[in-house]
C-alpha cells in the first residue's frame, strides 16, 4: 500500500519550516490564485449518446515558497468546485496539492524530493495521460519521487531519480494500480554552451490485480539552444515490455451432485513479450509579440481497465501578444493509442482544438473567452462522437506571483 503518510508529512513539514524563516534568515512568501469559470458543453459526459448542459467551476490555488542559500521548498494546494445546473449528478469537488524540495550539499550533489495528491476524475486527467475517454468516475493519485543530481564535472552531470505512485478509481470495474520507476540521465555539455547530449535508462514496474508490467527503457537525444530565445530537445530509442496477465475463465467441470455440471472460474497466468520505440521531442521559441511551443512523444501508458497502452501523443500552442491587453491563443492536441489487448483491446484516436481570446483586467487579473471541439473515434468499435464547449474565464492573482 503506497504510504499516503508521507505527503501529509511533507506538507506539515514545509509549514513548520516556513513558521521558523524568520529565525533561519530565510526568504518565505506567500501568493494565491482566484479562478471562476462557466460553461457551455454539447456532450458533458463525452458519450456517444450526448446530453448539454450549462455548469459552473470554482478553483482557489495557494502557493508558498520557502528559500534558504541551500535549500528550498515551494508547495501549492488547489481545489475544482464543479457546479452543474440539470446534471446535478456531476458535481464534484477536485482537489490537487504539490511539495517540491531541493538541497544543494557542497558544489557537486543536489538532491530533490516531490510529493503529490490528486483528486480528479478520469474524464480529464485519464484522457490527458493516455488519450483515451473513459467512463467518468472520480480518481485519486499519490506520488512520491526523491532524486539526486551529481556533478562529475563542468560539463557532465549525472542524475538518478526514484518515483513511487498508487492510483486509485471509485468505479468497480477500474482496476487500481501501483507503479514504481527507476531512472538514470547522463548529461554532457558541449563547450560552445549550446549543445547538450543525453542518455536516459529506466526501468517501470506497474502492479494490479490484473496485470504485472516490467518496462525498460534506454534514449539517447540531444538539446540545443537554436538561438537566444529558442531551444530544441531529441530523444529517441528502444523499450522492452514483459507483461503477466492474470485472466480469468469460465470453466464446465463435473460435481458429485444434481446436475454433475458446474461453472466455476478459473485464474490463470498469460505472460506477453514485445518491443517498441520511444520518442520524446520538444521545441519552444519566443518572439516579440508571439510564443510557440510543439511536443512529440510516443511511450507505454497505463490504462484504467489494467493493462498497458502503446500511446503517439502530439500537442502544438500559439500565443499572439495583439495588444498590451490582448492576447489570441490556440491549442492543438491529438493522441493515437493502440495494445494487443491482453485484458481489452485498445484502439483509439482522439484531438482536439482550442482558441481563447484574453483580456488583462489589470497586470494580474484577467478575463477568458474560449471555446474547444474535440473528437473521439474507438476504431475496434468504430465509433466516433464529439464534443463542443464554450466557456468564459476569470482569473484574480493576488501576492507575489506564483512559483509554478
Amino acid at each position: 500500500m503506497f504510504p499516503r503518510g508521507a505527503i501529509v508529512c511533507l506538507v506539515v513539514g514545509f509549514w513548520a519550516m516556513s513558521a521558523l524563516s524568520p529565525l533561519w534568515g530565510a526568504d518565505f512568501y506567500f501568493s494565491s490564485r482566484l479562478k471562476f469559470q462557466g460553461y457551455y458543453d454539447d456532450n458533458v459526459a463525452f458519450t456517444y449518446y450526448p446530453e448539454e448542459d450549462f455548469y459552473l467551476v470554482a478553483s482557489p490555488s495557494f502557493f508558498s515558497t520557502y528559500k534558504t542559500e541551500r535549500f528550498g521548498l515551494t508547495s501549492r494546494v488547489g481545489m475544482e468546485a464543479y457546479q452543474y445546473m440539470d446534471h446535478t449528478e456531476l458535481n464534484t469537488v477536485n482537489y490537487s496539492c504539490d511539495v517540491n524540495s531541493g538541497y544543494k550539499w557542497g558544489r557537486r550533489l543536489d538532491f530533490t524530493l516531490h510529493g503529490s495528491a490528486i483528486k480528479d476524475t478520469t474524464l480529464e486527467s485519464e484522457l490527458r495521460e493516455t488519450g483515451i475517454v473513459r467512463f467518468r468516475q472520480d480518481r485519486h493519485r499519490y506520488v512520491i519521487s526523491p532524486g539526486l543530481t551529481y556533478a562529475l564535472n563542468e560539463l557532465t552531470r549525472l542524475s538518478l531519480n526514484f518515483s513511487a505512485s498508487r492510483t486509485e478509481y471509485e468505479w468497480k470495474y477500474n482496476v487500481d494500480y501501483d507503479e514504481y520507476t527507476v531512472s538514470g540521465t547522463l548529461e554532457r555539455n558541449l563547450r560552445n554552451q549550446r549543445d547538450t547530449f543525453l542518455s536516459q535508462v529506466y526501468y517501470t514496474k506497474i502492479d494490479s490485480e490484473n496485470s504485472l508490467v516490467h518496462n525498460y527503457g534506454f534514449l539517447l537525444g540531444w538539446q540545443r539552444l537554436l538561438s537566444p530565445t529558442s531551444t530544441l530537445r531529441f530523444l529517441a530509442g528502444m523499450r522492452y515490455t514483459r507483461t503477466e496477465y492474470y485472466l480469468t475463465y469460465l470453466r464446465l467441470v463435473f460435481v458429485p451432485y444434481w446436475p454433475f455440471i458446474a461453472v466455476v472460474p478459473v485464474r490463470r497466468k498469460e505472460t506477453e513479450h514485445n518491443w517498441g520505440s520511444l520518442l520524446d521531442l520538444s521545441w519552444e521559441r519566443t518572439a516579440e509579440r508571439s510564443r510557440y511551443r510543439l511536443g512529440v512523444n510516443k511511450t507505454l501508458v497505463y490504462s484504467s481497465f489494467g493493462q498497458s497502452v502503446d500511446r503517439w501523443r502530439v500537442s502544438a500552442s500559439w500565443v499572439y501578444h495583439l495588444t498590451p491587453r490582448w492576447d489570441l491563443s490556440l491549442y492543438l492536441f491529438y493522441a493515437r493509442t493502440s495494445s494487443s489487448g491482453g485484458v481489452y483491446k485498445e484502439k483509439n484516436t482522439y484531438y482536439s482544438l482550442s482558441p481563447s481570446l484574453r483580456y488583462l483586467l489589470t497586470e494580474r487579473w484577467s478575463l477568458e473567452l474560449g471555446y474547444k471541439y474535440a473528437d473521439f473515434r474507438n476504431r475496434v468499435t468504430d465509433r466516433e462522437y464529439d464534443r463542443q464547449q464554450v466557456w468564459v474565464r476569470l482569473i484574480l492573482r493576488f501576492g507575489r506571483p506564483p512559483t509554478f
